[in-house]
């Protein structure tokens, strides 16, 4: 037995050797692909991107557009249903992604035939396409991203002015959506950032008349933490504006900044039997110093925002209940 033993131990000394070589071997050989140094979208273009369109062929609503106006990024859907979604985009993920494609980074070759393009899913029905387009309308790249290995963690690519496919590091996967929550601003109200007046104008018969309407301001008492209580509240699921036809209207929430610009939230209710759904529209008055690029941006805005009953009740006592 303790012969046995010997030669089992040896024998698991041999392989766990062998095993470490071949992965040296694997990282160095001649089969490893040769790594340049690029990245996805030139760098020197980053700050001119004024436009990004994300397409997944394979799916019927998997097409978003975002479109720089002023200080604000707007993304653009289309339903299958006909209807468009058009709602202020999260700047800051957006600018996270232009970024993160701007990234010098390690690109190693795969393989150099179109013939390949659906074992890598890198073609023009099964990649998800995203393009960068610059301030001159130019579209300065558009890429096919295909499989990703989660072992190595990388992703398979390929430019559309190449035939080449190359595979990078995934840190590109929370991107390659076209889900409006991902891409949305989710704050109510985010083009407020320094609130000077509140208004609520309720419209339901159960309110006495003398709690219908209450206007705050800077003098109010409680007003700082109300106020900030309003802007750090956010909403739930973007819609189409039909999505509000056939309920009812409630109450309005104005909220005015300290430039003039002034944001109007309609609020309405839909009652399905037992479950209640609120949504709100909103309408954003511009400053006078608010830029004609900005003033479009507002203007703009086509959809309805679903919040959940304890977010509509929120809003509601915090204007409306006495510090």
């Amino acid at each position: 037995m303790k012969n046995l033993d010997k030669i089992l131990i040896k024998f698991l000394i041999l392989s766990l050797i062998l095993f470490v070589f071949s992965l040296f071997f694997s990282k160095n050989g001649k089969n490893t692909p040769k790594a340049i140094d690029s990245a996805i979208l030139n760098p020197r273009h980053s700050s001119e991107i004024s436009q990004i369109e994300i397409n997944v062929p394979y799916q019927e609503d998997g097409s978003i557009i975002f479109k720089k106006q002023g200080d604000f990024w707007l993304l653009e859907k289309d339903l299958p249903s006909g209807e468009k979604i058009i709602s202020q985009a999260d700047s800051a993920i957006i600018e996270s992604f232009i970024k993160n494609s701007s990234k010098i980074r390690k690109l190693y070759k795969v393989s150099d035939k179109s013939s390949d393009y659906e074992s890598f899913s890198v073609s023009e029905n099964s990649g998800i396409a995203v393009s960068f387009t610059g301030n001159n309308s130019k579209m300065y790249t558009k890429v096919h991203f295909g499989h990703s290995d989660s072992l190595k963690n990388r992703i398979y690519f390929r430019s559309e002015a190449s035939k080449i496919t190359y595979e990078c590091e995934n840190d590109f996967q929370q991107y390659l959506t076209t889900e409006t929550n991902y891409w949305s601003e989710g704050k109510i109200i985010p083009e407020i950032k320094n609130p000077v007046q509140i208004t609520v104008k309720m419209n339901e018969s159960s309110i006495a008349q003398s709690s219908k309407m209450k206007r705050l301001d800077e003098k109010s008492s409680g007003f700082a933490y109300k106020s900030n209580t309003l802007l750090s509240l956010r909403h739930g699921q973007i819609r189409p504006e039909i999505a509000i036809n056939s309920a009812n209207y409630i109450s309005t929430l104005s909220v005015q900044d300290g430039s003039g610009r002034m944001a109007k939230l309609d609020f309405f209710k839909k009652q399905k039997g037992e479950d209640e759904s609120y949504f709100y529209r909103k309408s954003i008055q511009p400053s006078p110093v608010d830029s004609q690029e900005n003033t479009f941006a507002f203007y703009s805005e086509k959809s309805a925002y679903e919040i959940s009953a304890w977010t509509y009740e929120k809003i509601v006592q915090t204007v409306l209940t006495a510090e």
